[in-house]
């Protein structure tokens, strides 16, 4: 109980709910400098009750809410659910540092409908499980690869895959994705060609790439693709999978 009251002592309740930091920390809440300006304001709303603080460590599930975002111009306000974890230091009892775990592509897609730009942008999963959860309906070709040289085998692809290139899954299930997507001796305008970026940059260093190359689906038809290749990590952060989208460009003469 004791270490309840130390810890909760640098959390402030703010008009109901919303928590604020005191001390050497600025409160997300102030409105010192905002009375002058009204602007999108982002608040984060808990409740005391559903607090657990054990061993300098508090959690709790929070809220966030935007405020005037529809006064700002936004078609709508944002509302986002998640977790909080808090740890503080045992000497003192400041707070060291604040984890929030939300739903990430659900939080981008308010934002997409907030703004007017619903399915505009492309949401990219970081694991695994979340890019096989991505809906067939993707307008994206979308292929997940292992993340091991030097043949980085197919692992999935969707029926946009399927669509562009002539290729089903049981086609290409095993195989290279860059032996089935690159032949011929066919080169595209200046900055693109048959030489996809380094898969194995992707991999090792957990960064995106991406290339403009000439390709071949099926039946051998040449056509021009934009390749972006993301990491997909486990919960050790170590880069398992690589998710590739690829887009096809408008057709462009061969030289």
């Amino acid at each position: 109980e004791e270490e309840r009251n130390d810890s909760s002592s640098n959390l402030r309740s703010s008009r109901g709910n919303i928590i604020t930091i005191d001390n050497e920390y600025t409160s997300a809440s102030s409105q010192s400098s905002s009375q002058s300006r009204r602007g999108i304001r982002a608040e984060y709303h808990v409740n005391e009750d559903d607090m657990i603080i054990t061993d300098g460590v508090l959690m709790c599930p929070f809220i966030f809410r935007s405020q005037d975002a529809v006064w700002c111009g936004a078609l709508a306000e944002c509302v986002q659910p998640g977790m909080l974890r808090a740890t503080f230091s045992k000497k003192s009892n400041k707070l060291r540092n604040v984890e929030m775990i939300f739903d990430a592509m659900g939080f981008c897609q308010q934002l997409e409908r907030a703004s007017g730009n619903e399915g505009m942008a492309q949401i990219i999963p970081n694991s695994l499980e979340m890019a096989l959860g991505t809906p067939n309906t993707d307008e994206y070709a979308r292929v997940i690869t292992l993340a091991k040289g030097p043949d980085f085998k197919i692992v999935s692809v969707n029926e946009a895959f399927t669509r562009v290139t002539g290729y089903t899954q049981f086609d290409v299930e095993g195989k290279d994705v860059r032996s089935v997507l690159s032949g011929g001796e066919c080169q595209a305008e200046e900055g693109t060609g048959t030489t996809m970026h380094d898969f194995e940059t992707v991999a090792k260093k957990g960064v995106c790439a991406a290339s403009t190359n000439m390709h071949h689906d099926r039946n051998r038809r040449e056509f021009l693709n934009y390749m972006c290749s993301y990491p997909l990590s486990n919960l050790r952060d170590e880069v398992t999978h690589i998710l590739h989208v690829c887009q096809e460009l408008p057709a462009r003469e061969c030289d």
